[in-house]
């Protein structure tokens, strides 16, 4: 069954289509439950998606599929999937606690604060609490509300008296008293460890970029201590020597890339220091290294002037590179910290060296130009995963009907029971566990018989699917369109999710009737192509 294969309510078959198979909701959802475990989140969605379809409203598919969207980026689906668990929890403080967060990345910082208002009403001494009241505060300290962030801080060390991130928000004085045993007194009987020192009082930074000196155009060398080891990062193409070691990070391109064919990261922490050698393998149409530098720098200052403020041009191991050695306020550490980066390489295959610490912090200062200064070109790079298979687009013949498709496409029952007389063919395309896109063509002659009236079918069919599918809130738009086509007549139906969708295309000619369903699941530009070439592709053999 593919992504909308519906029974209708009358339990009638036409035009080839299949009764559902015995498959169970807690079935696909242990298949989602792997996938996602094992990293195949698209695959999840879809198993997920097939969970949902059996059982409407079933709380943990919800809750899977939210978060491989959520890893996805996809966030109106997550959004979209938390609002359902909402409703059919009843209002789970879990669903209100998440969908905040996708409402807090996605600038809506109004909706978070009321979905962490909800959450915390829901279960207020909850699992989610504690951590509802820290996330609302970083909200209201956002919004310059500092007393009410203030109050939220607290309200999670009361809940929570070990609760490092809110105690560090938590401004002084207190008397005499840490930041622990002012805690540890609204809490009676709970003695906690100061995890956390209190801050000495500084003046408030200010939240734009501060000027340092001009970066040099060239990478100066700095001596290397005898006692730091080297190492091969692999995957980078590059060994580094460091104070202590790299330890990788990430070794696979991120899934909702299309055009991210490979990606490594490896990270260090020596002190405030925090250094990653990321290497990337991806196509942003970006012309110069300088470009790759310019994006980041621009979002993570969050300006869009300052990548041509302050990045430098350059080269580095004898390639072209770009650098910026600047200081910026930081949000989420509530302090000022110096970045050095330096990406160098080509626009859509580089390595990005990232380098940060506090400001002032001129011992880690030195060793970031000693770290630079050790890099050497060494070991392999990571091999690229392109994300779609390669085409082989053909033109099949089935019955008469032709059709376009990336990969073969045979003749069978594709897995499914036919109605008697009625003949099928199927083609996927896509990695064994990623179908992104899929075709199932059945055709029958209704010769002697009173053939189904095509425009009357699809309204029927139309019908009951949104019938069916009402209680889902992630289906967002169902089509009944006339197909135009070069013999007989021909009408095309459509659900469409963010990034899912069905097109089923009935065809009629004489006794004839074909049934033409396209399944896609994917976000990308070439699934998308891929799509249109076949759905535009429907037409007899002249």
């Amino acid at each position: 069954m593919r992504s909308l294969q519906i029974v209708l309510a009358t339990g009638l078959l036409f035009f080839g289509i299949t009764a559902a198979g015995a498959q169970t909701a807690e079935a696909f959802l242990a298949r989602c439950d792997s996938s996602f475990e094992s990293g195949k989140y698209t695959d999840a969605v879809k198993q997920c998606t097939r969970a949902l379809e059996v059982r409407p409203g079933f709380e943990e598919a919800l809750i899977t599929r939210a978060g491989a969207h959520k890893i996805l980026r996809n966030y109106p689906a997550a959004i979209a999937d938390y609002t359902e668990l909402i409703r059919v929890s009843n209002g789970m403080a879990m669903a209100y606690f998440y969908r905040a967060e996708l409402y807090a990345k996605t600038g809506r910082d109004n909706d978070a604060v009321a979905d962490l208002t909800s959450s915390i009403t829901k279960d207020p001494k909850g699992l989610f609490a504690a951590r509802s009241f820290y996330e609302r505060g970083l909200i209201y300290d956002k919004l310059g509300k500092s007393d009410a962030a203030q109050a939220d801080y607290w309200s999670a060390v009361k809940i929570k008296p070990d609760y490092a991130q809110a105690k560090a928000k938590i401004k002084y004085p207190f008397g005499d008293k840490t930041l622990t045993e002012a805690a540890n007194d609204i809490v009676p009987g709970v003695n906690t460890p100061d995890v956390i020192q209190p801050a000495k009082p500084t003046p408030s930074p200010v939240a734009t970029a501060k000027a340092t000196p001009a970066v040099s155009p060239k990478i100066v060398p700095a001596g290397v201590p005898a006692a730091w080891k080297r190492m091969v990062l692999t995957g980078t193409g590059l060994s580094v020597a460091s104070p202590v070691p790299y330890v990788l990070k990430v070794d696979k391109p991120d899934p909702g890339l299309e055009k991210m064919t490979a990606r490594v990261r490896w990270e260090m922490l020596d002190g405030s220091l925090w250094a990653t050698v990321q290497y990337l393998k991806w196509d942003q149409g970006f012309t110069t290294i300088r470009q790759t530098l310019e994006d980041t720098v621009d979002i993570i200052f969050k300006d869009p002037t300052a990548g041509a403020k302050f990045i430098k041009d350059t080269t580095f191991l004898g390639e072209p590179a770009a650098v910026i050695d600047q200081e910026r306020y930081n949000p989420y550490s509530n302090k000022q910290v110096r970045q050095k980066i330096i990406d160098f390489g080509t626009a859509n295959t580089y390595v990005m060296l990232n380098f940060v610490h506090d400001a002032g912090d001129e011992a880690a200062a030195a060793k970031v130009e000693q770290i630079i200064a050790s890099f050497t070109k060494e070991g392999e790079i990571a091999v690229e995963v392109p994300k779609l298979p390669p085409t082989n687009w053909k033109t099949f013949n089935f019955g008469g009907l032709l059709f376009d498709f990336p990969t073969q496409v045979a003749e069978g029952s594709c897995g499914q029971s036919v109605t008697s007389k009625g003949q099928t063919a199927c083609g996927a395309w896509g990695d064994k566990d990623k179908e992104n896109l899929t075709i199932d063509v059945s055709y029958r002659n209704y010769a002697g018989l009173t053939a189904p009236d095509v425009k009357k079918f699809a309204a029927e069919y139309l019908a009951g699917m949104k019938e069916i599918m009402a209680k889902d809130t992630s289906w967002k738009e169902f089509k009944n369109e006339p197909y135009p086509i070069n013999a007989g007549e021909a009408v095309k139906i459509s659900a469409i999710q963010a990034y899912d969708g069905t097109h089923i295309i009935f065809v009629a000619r004489g006794t004839e009737r074909w049934e033409v369903r396209v399944w896609y699941f994917n976000r990308w530009d070439g699934v998308r192509d891929a799509l249109k070439r076949v759905i535009g592709s429907i037409k007899f053999k002249q």
